[in-house]
């Protein structure tokens, strides 16, 4: 069996199999109407993934629900359910045999060649179309006392009953692998849960650190926002005595963490000047802003990523009020261990 990782879409190819582990699972028990319900749950397999593929589950596990579903439909007499389901078989495996069995002989009872007749059993009543279980591999899925009612055509043999295999070894087999796919699953979220935790926590000693007069933390899902409540830069890139002074605090206090830091450096439209895109005084204060960071504290110039921000995308809203507060950089303070949970 292959490894499995956390990656979100080997995550959801378990969860398909578990499902349709479980649902063969019933089918053998004979209880169909659960067997439906798990297939019916997983809802449409077979919607076209970005690459051509079955969404994002593997090809073979959506044929084998498929043909599952199909089977299911099959001993509960929704033949054109069935057809519908063999059909999409068809289209992502068309040398499928299951598919191909079982279309030629939902062709003959719809021909009239072939008959679907009701089959009665303890607990449960079932129409089972006798004639597509006997030529069709692996459509008798029903284990116990059910009996499945021959069709009487070529090798048929006129009523000849076939007593369905419980398969009590089989079924062992699958509630093993049912139950490794669970403790997968579980490895798997408890993975996600700690890296999520740790992450919250990295973050919030990013935010308790770096917490001071004049800064307003911004708390997102990856990372922190420093934000100056007043403007960094009086005009062009000339800093002023107060955000000299902030940033050469903050860059003591992030030598101490274990995090990334972007420098965002931002600027306000001027008539005849670019309305967005960035420009190169946004990027000078974004230089200016990590030299006042690295001079008091361990950190080098190339520890930190420097840009430009889009003029239309200030720390507070574009008005001609807040113009002077826009003439600053914000900080992104990024933990460095686990990305966030998708």
């Amino acid at each position: 069996m292959s490894e499995v990782t956390d990656n979100p879409v080997d995550a959801r190819a378990l969860h398909l199999q578990l499902a349709v582990n479980r649902a063969h699972s019933a089918a053998r028990a004979g209880d169909l109407d659960l067997a439906a319900r798990l297939l019916d749950e997983l809802g449409e397999l077979d919607g076209p993934g970005e690459a051509g593929e079955p969404g994002e589950v593997g090809r073979a596990t959506v044929v084998a629900a498929l043909n599952l579903r199909a089977k299911v439909h099959a001993q509960r007499g929704e033949l054109p359910e069935a057809d519908a389901c063999w059909s999409r078989v068809e289209a992502l495996a068309p040398d499928d045999p299951d598919a191909a069995a079982g279309r030629r002989t939902l062709a003959k009872i719809a021909a009239g060649r072939r008959h679907a007749r009701p089959v009665v059993h303890t607990g449960r009543v079932a129409v089972i179309a006798g004639a597509l279980a006997a030529t069709v591999a692996g459509v008798a899925l029903i284990g116990g006392t059910v009996k499945l009612i021959g069709g009487g055509d070529e090798g048929g043999g006129s009523g000849s009953v076939a007593e369905a295999d419980t398969g009590s070894e089989r079924l062992s087999e699958e509630s093993r692998w049912a139950d490794e796919l669970k403790a997968r699953l579980a490895a798997i979220e408890g993975d996600r849960t700690a890296d999520a935790e740790q992450r919250e926590s990295a973050l919030d000693e990013v935010a308790k650190r770096l917490a001071m007069p004049g800064v307003e933390i911004r708390r997102h899902a990856g990372d922190v926002q420093l934000v100056f409540r007043t403007g960094v830069f009086p005009y062009d890139s000339v800093i002023g005595p107060e955000g000299a002074e902030a940033l050469t605090e903050i860059g003591r206090r992030l030598a101490d963490l274990s995090a990334e830091t972007t420098v965002v450096g931002h600027s306000v439209a001027v008539p005849g000047g670019a309305p967005s895109g960035g420009s190169v005084v946004a990027l000078n204060r974004a230089r200016v802003a990590a030299q006042y960071l690295a001079q008091d504290s361990d950190l080098r110039l190339t520890d930190f990523r420097l840009v430009s921000a889009d003029q239309r995308r200030g720390p507070f809203p574009a008005t001609a009020a807040n113009a002077p507060r826009n003439r600053t950089v914000t900080l992104l303070i990024t933990p460095k261990g686990p990305p966030p949970t998708p």
